[in-house]
């Protein structure tokens, strides 16, 4: 009968699986570009069983993307969208509740991934993008307009939730015996980690403001696309691409006959890949019954990923080359949140430890045999994993250039390699989106107009 027991505990405990072999499985997918029909509807069909929604989603409906399956990446990301709102946002407390207890006894895995905040946003941004490559720009309004909402809300959870958050474990019986003074050394670990990532106490995303001013300057929304330039050139102000473009975006804001002014084209350069998640393991000082018990956790961390190219170089017919402005660097985006949400993550992780350490004394104490406690000390190991789900695809940093639409396009890497070149429609405002993984593979182009 133990020995089922523990059979039966080892096989449902290795499923809360960290999921780094998911991860690379979905990397490899995307890096190989064969687009395999199968693998899709595979993933379709996960999310059709309500398995893990936001991270199958977020993941495959990006792979649908490279492959220019742009409906069918919407599909994926509706899927997400409507996960966020009544899996997520809408959650009862009780059910935040029960969900947090199971989180704290045995690790975040058991629970549907829940996304972070930036990558919420840029969901609905890739949404807009897919619908403007479908030349459906009515529905890419819809999307660039929540992206923008839900970078708003970002900012309240920012401030209020994450106090609550913290307040609410500090009323643990666990909390001053044994998590306050840990935490004080468990984040000392981490500052290198944000000294490194030069984290910041902004949570908004820039480059999801920057694009949706561009979308809106080519759905002829001059006052709109104006004013969201001005968020970013608040922030950019002594940038001269930015300079130029704001300068651009007031010129036709203000005028009353725009369809006569010059027309662009807007180069954005989504270079490399952002950081993941990786984890590591301290041995800390638990109290039980004024006895030290050193007890090892899982916290997790950031790992820097390769830039591609270090910038790209464009013309027009008449202009000479101009490289790409390096602006939005997703590397202080990602590592911002993460340090806002880091304390409520460490408490987790030393209450969790609490409670299996105090589980597995008593156990000790009461189990003769010595087969209970071998399933309990078990049951701790493979449950003290940190959980490693994430978008696995968004850029490194954010590129950008803006010429005159003169009705031709060359675009060369820094190794002076050609990427693109094309004759234009000069009488459109036109958007090429380059994306670029790593050296390695080739790029992908997406060219929208309007």
């Amino acid at each position: 009968m133990y020995q089922k027991l523990i059979i039966l505990s080892f096989l449902f405990l290795t499923a809360c699986s960290t999921y780094q072999e998911k991860n690379i499985t979905y990397q490899k997918v995307l890096f190989s570009n064969n687009c395999n029909d199968t693998f899709l509807k595979e993933q379709m069909q996960e999310l059709n069983q309500n398995k893990d929604v936001i991270f199958v989603g977020l993941n495959s409906g990006y792979i649908a993307r490279d492959c220019m399956k742009f409906k069918l990446s919407n599909e994926f990301f509706d899927k997400v969208e409507h996960s966020y709102k009544y899996d997520v946002d809408l959650q009862s407390f009780s059910a935040k509740s029960t969900q947090f207890i199971g989180k704290t006894l045995i690790n975040d895995t058991i629970s549907d991934y829940e996304g972070s905040w930036y990558e919420r946003t840029m969901v609905n941004i890739y949404k807009g993008l897919n619908f403007m490559s479908l030349k459906d720009f009515e529905n890419a309004r819809v999307e660039f307009n929540r992206a923008l909402m839900r970078q708003e809300k970002a900012k309240e959870y920012f401030e209020n939730e994450i106090k609550q958050q913290i307040e609410q474990a500090k009323k643990n019986e666990n909390y001053k015996q044994n998590i306050k003074e840990n935490i004080q050394v468990i984040e000392k670990q981490y500052n290198h980690l944000f000294d490194d990532f030069n984290a910041q106490k902004n949570y908004t995303n820039p480059y999801v403001t920057y694009i949706s001013s561009v979308f809106f300057f080519m759905d002829k929304d001059y006052k709109k696309a104006y004013d969201l330039l001005k968020e970013v050139y608040i922030i950019f102000n002594k940038n001269e691409e930015i300079d130029k473009e704001f300068k651009i975006f007031e010129k036709y804001s203000n005028s009353l006959t725009p369809s006569k002014l010059k027309k662009y084209i807007f180069i954005i350069y989504e270079n490399g890949l952002s950081p993941s998640l990786d984890s590591f393991d301290l041995t800390l000082p638990f109290i039980f019954e004024n006895k030290v018990v050193n007890t090892s956790i899982s916290f997790p961390t950031l790992k820097k990923r390769n830039a591609s190219f270090e910038y790209l170089k464009a013309k027009n017919l008449n202009d000479d080359f101009k490289k790409t402005q390096n602006l939005f660097n997703f590397d202080q985006v990602v590592a911002s949140e993460f340090q806002a949400t880091l304390t409520p993550k460490i408490i987790k992780a030393l209450l969790s430890g609490a409670i299996k350490t105090g589980i597995n004394l008593t156990i000790a104490k009461n189990d003769s045999s010595g087969v209970l406690n071998l399933a309990s000390n078990i049951f701790t190991i493979l449950t003290t994993k940190s959980d490693l789900r994430f978008w696995n695809f968004l850029p490194k940093n954010a590129q950008i250039i803006m010429l005159e639409n003169d009705g031709f396009i060359e675009i060369y890497n820094d190794n002076n390699m050609e990427i693109f070149r094309q004759d234009l429609d000069k009488n459109k405002n036109i958007l090429i989106l380059i994306r670029s993984f790593s050296k390695e593979f080739p790029a992908r182009i997406y060219k929208m107009e309007h």
